[in-house]
């Protein structure tokens, strides 16, 4: 499958999830987070979703990992890059242009350490390629971090292949859906 291929079908699929199915299958990641060894890390990067284009939603995620005594960050894009930003409790949000919730009246910051980065994504195959929405924000932001764990957050099961990677794309270290939380390379079972 090529990755236009798979942003239109993911796409697709991800339009057909109800609200409550949302909620139930982010609610299940969460439960998989719980039972995993992600805790042991302290410093954690993360998305925040897009509630229109029925993302994987983060909140509780988030709001799971403060609870816990993490330190989290967040981005949001500037040019072509993404700028950093501590991201805590009282921290203010508003909608960029792309309608993605951004901190604002904040100053970006340099993450010296990042222990695990959990990556938006539209698909995935067994390999751990990520298919994103293909501008490359997050494939330019992981090489900076190579010893973080790249984590995937899906409602899906990969597909097999993605047939068109290009040198710049960044494999995943694992991925988290709602009924699994495994490594790469993966295997059908």
């Amino acid at each position: 499958m090529t990755k236009q291929e798979a942003r239109k079908y993911f796409l697709n699929q991800r339009n057909l999830l109800s609200e409550n199915t949302i909620q139930e299958y982010s609610l299940a990641i969460i439960d998989q987070i719980k039972n995993s060894t992600i805790l042991r890390s302290n410093t954690f990067h993360i998305f925040l979703s897009i509630q229109e284009k029925k993302e994987v939603d983060t909140n509780e995620i988030i709001k799971f990992l403060w609870k816990n005594n993490k330190k989290v960050y967040v981005s949001k894009v500037e040019g072509n890059i993404l700028r950093h930003y501590k991201f805590l409790p009282e921290t203010k949000l508003k909608k960029s242009k792309w309608g993605i919730l951004e901190p604002y009246n904040e100053n970006p910051i340099t993450i010296d350490h990042l222990e695990c980065i959990f990556l938006p994504l539209l698909a995935y195959d067994l390999r751990g390629n990520r298919v994103g929405y293909g501008k490359g924000y997050y494939d330019r932001f992981v090489k900076n971090y190579p010893k973080a764990e790249k984590i995937g957050l899906s409602f899906f099961n990969p597909v097999t292949k993605i047939e068109d990677l290009h040198m710049e794309d960044v494999p995943m270290d694992s991925i988290i859906t709602q009924n699994r939380y495994s490594g790469f390379p993966m295997y059908e079972k």
